[in-house]
């Protein structure tokens, strides 16, 4: 409707009538006679210019004749049409990329900034092409930039060209690529998705059967979506065509007043929209005088569907019928509603129909893609004839990743969240990517996005942002119609009522403080998430500080109201945050204030004072804010540390000269001496046990990322500027005498660099990164006496990128502490000037542990532990697994050494081939009750759990009782009184590890409850977070009775460790022994690997165990369990049996209907 009459009038045989209707000016408006005569044409002036079958041809035109004249011409002569975006000729490594990849023989272009661009990005595809057409659209004042042919002029010439287009000898293969279509990749690079002959006109008939199309011929397709999509160019333009039906196009982009005009003028029947569409058009001044009766079907997707959009669509956009279709450019319409079988009433649920014929769609377990029972939620995948079978990354370069074959065939996974229901309705409920996971508990954008749609009239779209408590927190970004007026406190209320505190955006911000006026969108109107994630991160990451208040009541205000997301003024200083923050924000803001504003307040003190003004003033009473108390915790001092620098030395001037001698001793083989020294921290029990060598691997954990768009340079870079932030990351360990082992941190320096920073040529791939010196028992292990952390930087060719591998000795991290190492470097790595924030320094904590580690405090926790544990070794039947190999490693053991004897041990024998142990396996449940257990019994899920891992661990033993490790974060000040803690900066943010250890000893107790047991784990559970720091050392040494760590007797520091206690083997090695053999872990959480520059490739964890069982909350009820283990002691089918059955008691245990049956029914 935007292109004249008479364009292209002497190759479409006539001019045909307008509507009775009509505006004055006349509009193109051509007869299906009359566009085959015009492609025609045209395909013989192609073939005069020489282009034959087989050969290329890429336009870059918006909605219009001459796409489709062009296409038909493409396929008369059997060549490969690839209709692109005009904006990709605008982005000149996509127009590189998409101009050498498809190589066109023909180019059509329809204005010259176009033209002139693709020839500026692209010289060399574009020099190549033999044939290029430059489109006027039929304006007369148009000039034809040099190159270039003009479009109609070209076309005329066909007549002549008719005898050459007989000549060719045209043969069609149902294989033979057709179509190129263009879907996004993870290389910000489009991929092209191939179809094929037969693939096209399977999926045009499956449209046109699944659509009803053929059943009423006065259906006429509104088409206002790209025809460079598959869904305007083959469904909304091929497919009502070959249904003999009408195509409108109101204008060569979306515009909402054309819609209507086209919808006014041509009576439009049937649309294909996004909900910004709907939106726009009912915005739009000239709607109101639009008669729109005469839509019969709003036919929405690309983005989820919420109900009131169909609301929207039915009752004021007035369409008969609205429904949600699904598919991707890699599949075409896979889902859709029969338009017959539609209500006319608004569904409550929104589904996207059932499958079209030839097409296959299956709801999987994304980490084994194997189908899930109907009803349950999986990523949808699909298959069929219809879907490509590759893509195309570069000229000759393909891509199969996508996409795997089983006995059913060839499927792609979507990345898409769904449902299918018992009717065979699929509902796609969210994308993975898209779901953002706060605090373990899976947060769904829609959902949000749905409720303040309904009840505020408000569009919105919800995305996640880092944190680092949370993990992930959702903020709402709305776009306001003209003149509207939001209350977002009000919303706030509203969401906390319908959804829940946990769903309430931290922040609900105006679109416009983004500086963009609608969200980031495809071609097809679909918001880019991604992009837009990114601007709400570099916008929170540009506002001035929040904090910048002097006063007191002022600065925790302004804090709270930041935290929360409420408008100011929101919050009085009455205003009590227990009604407004759960537990997880109140943590956030203990770490925040402290990390952003040197304030220190811990979260018993938020409960004792819940009002703002109460808070206030508590931080008063103590004198001050306390802004300076972590820089007092680490001395600014030039050289090595003194005598009083040193907690261990107590003062004595002979344990100093022995640190110090033993010290240079460690260092001079890496060509540092005492001088480099930056302190001396001793080591707690665990990371003891932890840096014991008994193997290169001991105790490793090996990580690799791809530092995406970073040079080998800058990563080491920003490397060296992180690690110059974490001294734990600049280790040497060594072994003042037989029970006070030392970490000595190194002063960043050049040559300490050389020793723990490797160059390797480059790999292809980033996958490859897993393989670089993987096994090498010189370079794949971090161990005793150090470096302790190793680091491998190489260069990645594929994505013209630096990667980076490292090994870390478990000493001197855990899972908090490396997460603040990561999250800076990330930040060094997007801006190398970034001024990183200073964390608690380990030293501080480590010292206090040390010092408190027989206190009175610590002596009753180590006697609570042993009188608990006392007499288990009379009992050996209990330890489980069974040991089959000596000693206990997951990962390799070349190179291991009897750490009794100090001499090498003989080799172990895999039992599972691969090396699959270090890697694990996993399974996923449902524990469906597990919040109302919490609510009603105040009992955590995780005692769910471990309840079932103890029952599970006696069926094998047939032992009254289970013996098993358990990890425990710690994250306290260790024996200290409450009133002493609450003075220290929050652990959360110590800068090391904190991680502890401890073993259950739970007996299973046939006549009791099921509740009754949980309850009871629970109970326990209370005292072993009370207990978690009682030192193992101390444990083992009470248990073999003694009452402190025997001195060894000439014992030598630097045979690695190789002879002590262990060898007495008392009641106390027995504790040690029974904590190995497996270890309970549990993740509320799933760990986040989501940075800005580097991605996740590998993480493996080679603890010296014989399993580990890491379990894992992936949202509200989904558990997830990965167990790892030692090769040489376990085989693959025992683990999947005891997989299997700890998985099917967690559900059970977690169903309320069996809280009251006898625990004798599950033993």
């Amino acid at each position: 409707m935007h292109q004249p009459a008479s364009f292209l009038s002497s190759i479409s045989r006539g001019d045909p009538p307008t509507p009775p209707s009509s505006p004055p000016e006349k509009y193109l408006r051509w007869s299906f006679n009359q566009i085959a005569h015009a492609s025609h044409t045209l395909a013989a002036s192609l073939a005069a210019s020489g282009i034959k079958p087989g050969m290329r041809i890429i336009s870059f035109v918006n909605n219009g004749v001459e796409w489709h004249i062009m296409l038909r011409a493409a396929l008369e002569l059997n060549c490969l049409f690839a209709p692109l975006n005009p904006r990709v000729a605008f982005n000149e490594k996509e127009a590189r990329h998409m101009m050498a990849m498809i190589g066109p023989s023909v180019l059509l272009v329809q204005d010259s900034n176009t033209a002139e661009h693709i020839q500026l990005h692209a010289p060399e595809a574009f020099g190549q092409a033999s044939v290029k057409l430059f489109s006027t659209g039929g304006e007369d004042k148009a000039d034809i930039p040099a190159s270039w042919q003009d479009f109609a002029a070209f076309a005329e010439n066909g007549i002549a060209g008719e005898r050459v287009l007989k000549s060719l000898e045209v043969i069609r293969k149902p294989d033979d690529v057709t179509f190129i279509f263009t879907t996004s990749g993870t290389t910000n690079l489009p991929k092209g998705c191939p179809y094929t002959n037969s693939m096209c006109a399977g999926m045009i008939s499956a449209y046109i059967q699944h659509s009803d199309l053929t059943r009423d011929p006065d259906r006429v397709s509104l088409c206002h979506m790209a025809t460079s999509h598959i869904m305007g160019g083959v469904g909304y333009s091929m497919g009502f065509h070959c249904a003999g039906l009408k195509v409108v196009h109101p204008a060569a982009t979306f515009d909402p007043g054309s819609s209507l005009k086209a919808i006014n003028l041509e009576r439009a029947s049937d649309m294909p929209c996004v909900p910004a569409l709907v939106y726009a058009m009912l915005a739009h001044p000239d709607f109101d005088q639009v008669n729109t009766d005469c839509i019969k079907h709003a036919h929405l997707g690309a983005t989820t569907i919420l109900p009131e959009v169909i609301k929207m669509s039915m009752e004021q956009l007035k369409a008969d019928r609205a429904s949600e279709a699904y598919g991707m450019t890699e599949t075409g319409p896979a889902l859709a509603h029969r338009y017959y079988d539609l209500s006319v009433k608004v569904p409550e649920i929104v589904t996207s129909g059932t499958i079209l014929p030839g097409a296959k769609v299956r709801v999987c377990d994304p980490e084994t893609n194997k189908p899930v029972p109907r009803g349950a939620a999986g990523e949808c995948h699909i298959g069929g004839s219809f879907i490509i079978k590759e893509y195309w990354v570069g000229p000759t370069q393909r891509s199969r990743d996508a996409f795997y074959t089983d006995e059913h065939g060839l499927w792609i996974r979507t990345g898409d969240q769904a449902v299918m229901h018992d009717n065979g309705e699929c509902q796609i409920v969210g994308r993975y990517k898209d779901m953002i996971i706060r605090g373990g508990e899976n947060i769904s954008p829609s959902a949000i996005e749905s409720i303040i749609l309904s009840k505020f009239d408000l569009v919105t779209e919800v995305v996640g942002v880092p944190d680092e408590i949370a993990g992930e927190i959702p903020i709402a970004v709305m776009s306001k119609k003209k003149g509207q007026e939001v209350d977002v406190s009000k919303v706030r209320q509203t969401l906390i009522k319908e959804l829940g505190a946990a769903w309430v955006p931290e922040e609900i911000i105006d679109i416009k403080t983004l500086g963009i006026d609608d969200f980031p969108r495809t071609a097809t109107g679909k918001v880019i998430k991604t992009k837009l994630q990114k601007m709400v991160i570099e916008n929170r990451e540009s506002q001035v500080n929040v904090y910048a208040g002097t006063d007191l009541l002022d600065t925790l205000t302004r804090v709270w109201t930041k935290l929360l997301g409420v408008s100011p003024g929101t919050l009085t200083p009455q205003t009590s945050i227990h009604d407004w923050a759960d537990s997880l924000i109140q943590a956030r803001f203990s770490a925040v204030l402290m990390r952003e504003t040197g304030l220190l307040i811990q979260l018993q003190n938020l409960i004792d004072h819940p009002s703002i003004e109460g808070q206030a003033k508590l931080l008063s009473a103590r004198g001050g804010s306390g802004a300076q108390s972590i820089s007092d915790m680490k001395p600014d001092r030039d050289g090595p540390p003194g005598i009083h620098d040193m907690v261990h030395t107590s003062g004595d001037e002979a344990r100093y000269k022995k640190t110090q001698d033993l010290a240079i001793e460690t260092l001079k083989p890496l060509g540092l001496g005492w001088e480099d020294v930056e302190d001396v921290i001793p080591m707690n029990a665990i990371q003891e046990t932890f840096v014991k060598y008994r193997r290169p691997q001991t105790s490793n954990h090996r990580h690799a990322f791809l530092c995406n768009g970073s040079s080998v340079d800058h990563l080491e870079k920003a490397l060296k500027a992180t690690l110059a932030h974490h001294s734990m990351l600049r280790t040497m360990a060594m072994y003042f005498d037989s029970h006070t082992s030392m970490h000595i941190t190194i002063r960043p320096s050049e040559q300490w660099f050389s020793k723990c920073i490797r160059h390797l040529p480059a790999v292809k791939k980033a996958e490859d990164l897993a393989e670089v010196v993987y096994g090498d028992v010189e370079l794949d292990n971090a161990h005793f006496p150090g470096p302790m952390m190793r680091f491998i930087i190489v260069y990645v060719e594929e994505t013209k990128c630096a990667g980076l591998v490292y090994m870390v000795q478990h000493s001197i991290f855990d899972a908090v502490s490396l997460q603040l190492f990561l999250d800076d470097f990330d930040a060094m790595l997007t801006n190398p000037t970034t001024k990183l924030k200073p964390h608690v320094p380990y030293k501080a904590w480590a010292d206090s542990y040390y010092n408190l580690q027989y206190s009175p405090i610590a002596k009753a926790s180590v006697n609570w532990q042993a009188n608990r544990l006392r007499g288990i070794y009379k009992n050996p039947e209990a330890l489980f697994p069974i040991q089959r190999a000596p000693e206990w490693f997951k990962g390799s053991s070349e190179g291991w050494i009897d750490i009794k004897t100090g001499k090498p041990g003989p080799p172990r024998k895999a039992l599972t081939k691969n090396g699959l142990g270090v890697k694990g396996i996993t399974g996923q449940g449902t524990l469906k009750d597990i919040q109302a257990l919490k609510i009603k019994h105040n009992i955590e899920g995780s005692q769910i759990v471990k309840a079932a891992l103890a029952v599970v661990t006696t069926r094998h033993t047939k032992q009254p009782y289970a013996l098993f490790g358990q990890s425990q974060a710690g994250r306290t000040w260790p024996f200290m009184l409450p009133w002493q803690a609450n003075r220290m900066p929050p652990a959360m943010d110590v800068d090391g590890p904190a991680v502890q250890g401890t073993i259950n000893k739970l007996p299973i107790h046939k006549s009791e409850t099921v509740l009754d047991m949980l309850a009871r784990l629970q109970a326990e559970q209370y005292e072993l977070n009370r207990h978690a720091y009682a030192p193992m050392n101390q444990i083992v040494a009470v248990l073999n009775g003694h009452q402190t760590d025997i001195e060894v007797r000439n014992f030598d520091g630097k045979v690695k460790g190789a002879a002590w206690i262990e060898s007495e083997g008392g009641e106390g090695d027995f504790v040690r022994d029974a904590f190995k053999r497996q270890v309970f872990n549990w993740l509320p959480v799933p760990p986040v690997f989501e940075y800005k520059r580097i991605q996740k490739v590998q993480v493996e964890s080679r603890t010296d165990l014989c399993c580990l069982w890491n379990c894992i909350m992936l949202d509200q009820t989904t558990l997830m369990i990965n167990p790892t283990w030692d090769d040489a002691q376990l085989y693959l089918e025992e683990v999947e049996g005891l997989l299997d059955e700890l998985l099917r008691l967690s559900e059970k245990f977690a169903a309320e209907e069996n809280w009251g049956k006898r625990v004798e029914e599950f033993v």
